[in-house]
């Protein structure tokens, strides 16, 4: 199991990008929420998401199921001044203080990488794919029409309002009737030597 160690400080300034196909992945880097004076560690697999960090100057270890996070979502921000897009692909949890980042970039570049980077995220930890607009409202990328129910598969013979008939094959043929067998009662006669 290859394990890839990563440092949020890369030679962009706070660049960070992490490979999905490497799992599991530590890494530190700055995250929302209350600030300290060190770095808080993330560790990632397919699991879970493990953090520490020190919170009132309390060592603190934070395990959360990657279950518990909403999804990967992808945030772009403009700076007017420079034109420069900052990119941020991040496991989203509900709490964005426990939100985790997966990917930072200063500069865009080549867009269709952060979209490659997004994508294999939802697919390597099994979680959905999210939009944050610029308002801060958070959506899917493709709106749905409806949900998608699993069940028991339907036969294309035999729907279920049709079990109790007989096959298909079957209906030419006449049914059997019961009737009550005679027993018959008998002594057996053996000619014995």
């Amino acid at each position: 199991m290859a394990n890839a160690s990563v440092q949020a400080s890369g030679a962009l300034g706070n660049d960070l990008r992490l490979d999905p196909f490497a799992l599991p992945v530590r890494y530190s880097a700055a995250l929302a929420g209350p600030a300290s004076a060190t770095t808080p560690s993330v560790y990632i697999d397919r699991q879970q998401a493990i953090v520490k960090r020190r919170l009132g100057g309390i060592p603190t270890t934070l395990s959360t199921p990657v279950s518990a996070f909403r999804g990967v979502a992808v945030r772009m921000t403009g700076d007017a001044e420079t034109g420069a897009i900052h990119t941020v692909v991040e496991l989203m949890h509900r709490d964005p203080s426990m939100s985790l980042p997966l990917v930072v970039l200063e500069d865009l570049g080549d867009g269709e990488d952060v979209a490659a980077d997004w994508q294999a995220w939802g697919r390597a930890l099994g979680l959905p794919l999210l939009i944050v607009d610029g308002d801060g409202t958070v959506r899917a990328p493709l709106d749905q029409m409806g949900q998608l129910v699993v069940g028991q598969p339907m036969s294309r013979r035999s729907p279920s309002s049709l079990k109790g008939r007989r096959p298909r094959f079957l209906k030419r043929r006449k049914t059997g009737f019961y009737k009550e067998v005679e027993t018959l009662y008998a002594r057996e006669i053996i000619a014995r030597d």
